[in-house]
């Protein structure tokens, strides 16, 4: 049951972390412009966006497999919490400096990076449970 569970939300962080990275580099414009809060950062940065995207990606990679292979997991989804974790850690930074694009943060801030960061982190941490002794 627990590793069933950890299957479902890597696999589903994995699915968030493919559509956002996937728009993000096929589209990176159109992916600034759904996003409303964006538009408080200022104007898009098309190489930027396509960057960070190849990371999520690499991210949607990592977490796929751990999906796949939880015994594994820990070591395969150690580049999606790095990538993921300091990324939710930069935004939190910046709303604690009042950088944010909004005081607080915003939703994207909190549901689209905070979120899944502190969630793959915690994956990672979690996939430890299943190794082999």
């Amino acid at each position: 049951m627990e590793q069933t569970a950890f299957r479902v939300l890597a696999a589903l962080l994995g699915v968030f972390a493919f559509l956002n990275g996937g728009r993000m580099v096929a589209d990176p414009i159109g992916w600034f412009a759904s996003i409303p809060d964006l538009a408080l950062t200022g104007a898009a940065n098309t190489h930027l966006i396509r960057d960070v995207g190849a990371a999520y990606l690499a991210s949607a990679a990592g977490l796929g497999a751990a999906a796949l292979w939880p015994r594994i997991a820990a070591p395969l989804l150690l580049a999606p919490a790095v990538f993921m974790g300091g990324h939710a850690l930069a935004h939190l930074a910046d709303i604690a400096t009042g950088c944010a694009a909004a005081p607080g943060g915003t939703v994207t801030d909190w549901l689209g990076v905070v979120l899944p960061g502190v969630l793959t982190v915690a994956l990672c941490a979690w996939g430890l449970r299943f190794r082999r002794p």
